[in-house]
């Protein structure tokens, strides 16, 4: 499948970027941003693979998967990838961190999603 993220996701990625880059320097900013990127190509490759959640409280249809299933442990990455499939297209609506709350910032990306 291919997939497309909403501009409130690329801005998510563009935080924990700079973030990253700040806190940790940027092999790590290199690093995580590949395990990310890994684990959107996991969503991709098979949406509905048992590692993901439905999170139908988030809208119908919503799914969320941690990015730290995408490394050999969880504890590698502190953020979750929340998502919709439309046709073949998976769209990432939101990456937020471990302990944000979604139920708002994925809300209105879902409904920013629709066609």
């Amino acid at each position: 499948m291919r997939y497309r993220l909403t501009v409130a996701a690329e801005k998510d990625l563009s935080a924990i970027a700079r973030d990253t880059l700040r806190q940790f320097g940027p092999e790590q900013t290199r690093r995580y941003g590949a395990l990310i990127n890994e684990a959107i190509s996991s969503v991709a490759a098979d949406p509905d693979r048992a590692s993901t959640r439905p999170r139908d409280e988030l809208g119908a249809g919503v799914r969320s998967f941690h990015v730290g299933l995408a490394a050999s442990r969880r504890s590698a990455a502190a953020h979750v990838l929340y998502y919709l499939v439309r046709g073949d297209v998976v769209i990432v609506l939101r990456v937020l961190g471990d302990g944000m709350e979604p139920k708002a910032r994925v809300a209105l990306a879902s409904r920013q999603a629709q066609p």
